[in-house]
């Protein structure tokens, strides 16, 4: 790609809706449960050494965030929710058109500063690329805070996300071009297809640039019209994408919605129970059904998703540790659980949302099948950042390994245990005091 192309305007950031349904699924949740409740978030580059925001990408990132105070939802846009998203109160969408705001100017805060860093040749970064143990690495660092009430500022990761990506992509790695990218994702939606998976496109937060997701839902959306099978493209979580491209929006909670909860009762042991019933509470009838399961890991989720839990939600979703364990684990669960066993678990679903690409959702789908469970999944990355460089071999062109997490909430620490080992967040201390919460669940 030319740098003349990457320095066209962007489309990123320029609707209320570029962001994941979930986000605005639990605003509603949290300002009918938590309102007025201090939070802060934190950005984090898990593999600087993998992909770096360079300085000069920085007045171009502020300037797009900042251009959010003047986002609007239109009443075209609110036509939109209130027949795609029926769940979403007439009270809540009243606020959300003409009392919610963004402020960045007193919400945000960007820092940028060159550091230098040892490498440990034991850690993830340093195995992505060859430097040897001891050595030391120039690491360009931006920081990103997000501070205010939870439900005024919880609109702020995906978008945030999205730009810091669009931004390391528009001036830092530039060696990289959309040719292929319509059928790449044309050619994977037909594959999905005929092996009889029903997926969306989860990839907002990661994606290349806007452009980059545009194309792809177009070569999801062809693949899917011309591939029959029992399969399905669902949707996408990208509210602005399912509105101007009459998608489906996809999307239920996140992990902010257990950690948040934690922290505000100051005990994670309960945070499982609680969270969910005030989800049903805002949310009747089962109509965002699906448990995350793995915010202080999947062993103490299930200790408290039983008995007319587990019959009444429709299912849940894995986002760490190992897959397939987590199928057999799950049906486990049901087939032993007395008001759900072996018949009304064949009606259950698993969401996975892991790290998925082509050939793992294929080999999830047989087994799901094999086993007598079903199974979505939320595909995000491998969608809207599978890139290689112009170069003669077609290398990689690797994604930005980046998050947002929700830090503190109420003058607590929030803590996230996850599935996978090292993937925990909130300090040594905050960790510590949520598994001496949890421990007597075990």
């Amino acid at each position: 790609m030319s740098s003349h192309e990457h320095q066209t305007p962007s489309m990123a950031a320029t609707s209320i809706l570029d962001n994941d349904l979930y986000k605005f699924t639990m605003q509603q949740a949290v300002r009918q449960h938590y309102p007025n409740t201090p939070c802060d978030y934190h950005f984090t580059n898990r593999s600087p050494r993998v992909a770096q925001l360079p300085i000069k990408a920085v007045p171009w990132l502020k300037k797009k965030i900042a251009d959010m105070a003047q986002l609007r939802l239109t009443a075209e846009e609110r036509a939109f929710l209130e027949v795609s998203c029926p769940y979403l109160t007439q009270e809540y969408l009243d606020w959300l058109q003409n009392e919610f705001r963004f402020k960045p100017e007193e919400q945000i805060k960007i820092d940028w500063h060159h550091t230098t860093a040892s490498v440990n040749s034991s850690g993830p970064s340093a195995a992505s690329q060859d430097t040897p143990a001891s050595n030391t690495a120039d690491e360009e660092v931006v920081e990103i805070t997000i501070m205010g009430d939870w439900h005024q500022v919880i609109l702020y990761e995906v978008p945030i996300l999205a730009l810091v990506s669009e931004a390391y992509f528009r001036f830092g790695d530039q060696n990289w071009t959309y040719q292929g990218q319509l059928e790449a994702a044309a050619e994977k939606a037909r594959r999905l297809l005929q092996a009889g998976a029903k997926f969306a496109e989860f990839g907002t937060r990661r994606r290349r640039d806007y452009e980059t997701q545009r194309i792809v839902l177009e070569g999801l959306m062809s693949g899917s019209r011309s591939q029959a099978g029992q399969g399905a493209l669902t949707g996408t979580s990208n509210l602005h994408f399912a509105h101007i491209m009459k998608l489906a929006p996809i999307g239920t909670m996140a992990h902010e919605w257990f950690m948040g909860t934690a922290a505000i009762l100051k005990d994670a042991s309960l945070a499982n129970q609680v969270a969910l019933d005030r989800w049903s509470v805002t949310y009747p009838g089962q109509a965002l059904g699906i448990a995350l399961t793995d915010t202080f890991t999947t062993e103490v989720f299930l200790k408290s998703f039983k008995g007319e839990l587990a019959r009444d939600w429709i299912g849940v979703r894995h986002d760490s540790g190992d897959a397939f364990e987590f199928m057999d684990r799950i049906i486990q669960h049901y087939d032993q659980d007395a008001l759900v066993g072996p018949e009304v678990r064949k009606t259950k679903k698993i969401v996975f949302s892991d790290g998925l690409n082509t050939d793992r959702a294929i080999r999830l789908q047989e087994a799901a099948d094999a086993k007598g469970i079903q199974v979505t999944f939320g595909i995000g990355t491998h969608f809207t950042n599978d890139f290689c460089r112009q170069d003669p071999d077609h290398t990689a062109s690797a994604a930005m390994n980046i998050v947002i997490k929700l830090h503190s909430c109420a003058g607590k620490v929030c803590v996230k245990l996850s599935d996978d080992s090292g993937k925990e967040s909130g300090g040594p201390e905050a960790v510590a005091e949520v598994r001496r919460q949890i421990a007597a669940m075990l």
